[in-house]
């Protein structure tokens, strides 16, 4: 394992997904595609984001000195899943960088039980470090988190799954308040788990059957998925157009600029209502969760496609008709 510390460069911004990139040349601008710097950049050793004791420190301060702020999360991720990388992408949009507290084995055996964790604490560091989302990864000993989160004092932290404010560690909680820290609690993605996965892999050694059927009897492509953009010329959007996806599992608002990209999700079971309001050429959306978050809110939208987005979310909200 290298010791050496990673710098920011790597996380400095983030270059747009596609289109084109503006370079200044003296007073006037030319315009290269993104992926002439995803391609031409070098890639970095994962293992370099796997932070010790000595380097985790000076790492953090790096962090401080730029005025960026880090965004804290902590869990076993013994066996990594949808569920886990989509809460991870999620964390790191609510900042600048993301650092991710691994429990150790030892930990894990007690929170856990006998027979866990499945995988070794560098073996799920190093699965962690090579996500595009996780800035760096730091394996702490103790059964909470809360020497961890007092060492780092992070900016913002972020717990995803079926947690609530009220079950979170609470010691944990009172430290993080103590410390003016942001806390934010991201939506589970349904049905995915560590614990459900260990036990389909131990209820298949006694009844061997298909660990991944289709959901509702639906293949992959068959999977309802729709999504809306925003038109370009409505105040707000300029350039960057605002898009809406809505799925059977959830309803995801994206926006991104040169140098960043927002993205705000609800589970369907969480969406409460859906609003349109008319203008004259274009449509404002305004949904709401029933979890207390912000609504999401999109503009620019045709007079069809706010009603086709409102149809969707109600008829999922329905589920399937008995017919």
């Amino acid at each position: 394992m290298k010791n050496s510390t990673p710098t920011l460069s790597e996380s400095s911004f983030t270059l747009p997904a596609d289109g084109w990139f503006p370079i200044g040349l003296w007073t006037n601008f030319i315009l290269l595609p993104s992926s002439f710097f995803l391609y031409n950049s070098p890639t970095m050793d994962f293992t370099e984001k796997i932070l010790t004791a000595s380097t985790l420190g000076p790492w953090r301060e790096n962090l401080r000195r730029t005025g960026r702020k880090l965004v804290v999360t902590n869990g076993c991720f013994d066996v990594l899943h949808l569920g886990h990388v989509t809460y991870l992408q999620q964390a790191r949009d609510q900042g600048h960088a993301l650092l991710v507290g691994v429990t150790s084995d030892a930990g894990v055996r007690s929170l856990k039980g006998p027979g866990r964790p499945l995988n070794s604490e560098y073996d799920r560091a190093g699965v962690l470090a090579a996500l595009a989302s996780v800035d760096a990864v730091c394996v702490f000993s103790d059964l909470d988190a809360r020497a961890f989160l007092q060492s780092v004092r992070p900016d913002i932290y972020v717990k995803g799954g079926d947690y609530t404010i009220d079950t979170i560690n609470q010691d944990e909680r009172r430290l993080l308040e103590q410390l003016g820290v942001k806390i934010v609690i991201l939506p589970a993605v349904p049905g995915r788990s560590t614990s459900a996965l260990v036990q389909r892999m131990q209820s298949a050694e006694t009844a061997p059957k298909d660990l991944h059927p289709a959901p509702d009897g639906r293949s992959m492509e068959a999977m309802p998925s729709e999504s809306f953009t925003a038109s370009r010329w409505t105040s707000g959007n300029h350039l960057f157009p605002t898009t809406i996806e809505v799925t059977d599992k959830s309803v995801v608002r994206r926006k991104r600029s040169w140098f960043k990209k927002d993205e705000m999700s609800f589970s369907m079971q969480k969406v409460a209502s859906v609003h349109i309001n008319t203008g004259l050429f274009w449509s404002h959306i305004l949904i709401e969760s029933s979890g207390g978050t912000d609504p999401i809110a999109s503009h620019g939208h045709s007079k069809s496609d706010a009603q086709r987005i409102k149809e969707l979310i109600e008829g999922y909200q329905q589920g399937p008709s008995s017919s």
